[in-house]
């Protein structure tokens, strides 16, 4: 179908279609939020249809075979407690950064999960953004927010953090150049701690911080699946999520702190200079495959060699081009 998403402010790549290419992503699908299809409303193991379809960095998780759908195989988990009426906090996080924008959605457990159902029950956002420090080594910072209201009427927050501009790439209206960007970002993002491009979360190779949002809850005590969804723009992909929630017409007791026992740090292992493969491992499982990577490479679990720790030294292909599709 034709863009609906077609204003420059909810716009994340080349906003002002003044690439070199600027129909090259006119028809992905943050180009037209909630309009892609998906195969399955929480996902497929490794992103493809079956194992034929599979390739060496599919991501299959560990227990399942590429092709299988998240909403039949993943286990039920404890629910979250929300009250009803009130507001719920929700967060994500990225390793690959694809442009676009994101939503949140709910379909009772008694339905049957399908991406109708989901998109049937999505949630209006309150108030803004901010960013989580994962391990809470700096406060929430509350961020610029752009709330994108597609035809239907759903609510969709433009991912806040940009990609960087490549040296094709000129733009009227671009981000400062950074550390990680030194071409320039695509947009302003209005806040210095952090750029993302490709696998490039701030200084040190490793997210450690997530994007975190309030949605408003239904007066309607029950139990349900949340579904998260991103509609990218930089790629034709569309990323989801799944989790379990039961809302309830009582006060909610506040979740338990999480652990930051896995910090990510190495003291023996060198950013940039060590291979991730061997030297930038810091946890194993009892098999010895790795479960943790130190700070400046990142984990990845692929059906041909198992889970394994990608980057560190410019040999072992930190600026090779994964085609992670999901």
């Amino acid at each position: 179908m034709e863009p609906t998403n077609n204003d420059p402010e909810f716009r994340t790549w080349d906003a002002h279609s003044e690439s070199y290419n600027p129909d090259l992503h006119k028809y992905n699908p943050w180009r037209a939020p909630g309009k892609a299809p998906v195969n399955d409303p929480c996902g497929l193991a490794s992103g493809a249809k079956s194992p034929a379809h599979a390739n060496a960095y599919s991501a299959v998780p560990a227990g399942y075979t590429a092709g299988d759908k998240g909403s039949e195989v993943l286990p039920e988990q404890e629910a979250t407690l929300w009250k009803a009426g009130a507001t719920a906090t929700v967060g994500w996080a990225l390793s690959a950064q694809h442009s676009g924008g994101y939503s949140y959605r709910l379909c009772p457990k008694t339905a049957t999960l399908s991406e109708e159902c989901f998109q049937s029950n999505t949630l209006d956002f309150s108030g803004n953004s901010t960013i989580h420090w994962n391990d809470d080594s700096a406060a929430d910072k509350e961020i610029l927010t752009r709330t994108y209201v597609a035809p239907d009427g759903s609510q969709w927050r433009t991912n806040p953090v940009p990609a960087c501009l490549n040296g094709k790439d000129t733009r009227s209206h671009p981000g400062h150049a950074t550390a990680d960007c030194t071409g320039g970002t695509e947009f302003e993002s209005g806040f210095d701690e952090f750029t993302q491009g490709y696998l490039r979360p701030g200084n040190t190779g490793k997210n450690k911080w997530s994007v975190m949002d309030e949605v408003n809850v239904p007066n309607k005590p029950g139990q349900y699946v949340l579904g998260w969804r991103w509609d990218c723009e930089e790629a034709d992909q569309v990323w989801v999520s799944c989790a379990d929630i039961e809302i309830v017409d009582a006060s909610v007791p506040a979740p338990s702190p999480p652990s930051h026992e896995a910090d990510g740090s190495c003291p023996n292992f060198n950013i940039g200079v060590d291979s991730c493969s061997t030297k930038g491992v810091q946890a194993r499982d009892s098999s010895g495959n790795p479960t943790e990577c130190c700070a400046g490479c990142w984990f990845m679990f692929n059906s041909d060699s198992g889970s394994v720790c990608l980057g560190g030294s410019k040999a072992e292909g930190m600026e090779d081009h994964m085609n992670m599709v999901v």
